[in-house]
């Protein structure tokens, strides 16, 4: 299966309270055969979210995420006509993933997020509409 991390992931997995609970259960996909996949729009958004943080803490995610993920997508044209177009139902990460022929879409937000037709989204801890 082929899993998006979102930028609400990323961060939970930077600096959440359940952080180890997160990394066991990425280590754990992994183990299964599960690739991740994220975006640099989703990077870009971990740091704006982060805050002020110094280059080499920049530095230091980054290669982190490149060991984690099996490729990071770059935002284009067909993502932002996507999210143009469901802009009601689909936030630009979910339209990236569905570009990118994910499976799933992982987040960590309290507030619920409706699956799409083409795309399950998943909460690590529960599963989400």
């Amino acid at each position: 299966m082929k899993q998006y991390l979102t930028s609400s992931v990323l961060l939970a997995l930077l600096r959440s309270s359940r952080k180890t609970k997160i990394q066991n259960l990425l280590f754990e996909l992994l183990n299964n055969h599960e690739r991740f996949y994220t975006s640099s729009l989703s990077i870009f958004l971990l740091f704006q979210l982060l805050g002020e943080i110094g280059f080499e803490k920049k530095k230091q995610i980054l290669r982190f995420l490149e060991d984690l993920t099996d490729s990071i997508f770059d935002l284009d044209m067909e993502a932002l006509r996507t999210e143009i177009l469901m802009s009601e139902t689909c936030d630009i990460e979910m339209a990236i993933a569905l570009k990118e022929g994910m499976d799933i879409l992982l987040v960590d937000l309290e507030r619920e997020i409706n699956s799409l037709p083409l795309l399950s989204v998943r909460n690590f801890f529960w599963e989400t509409k």
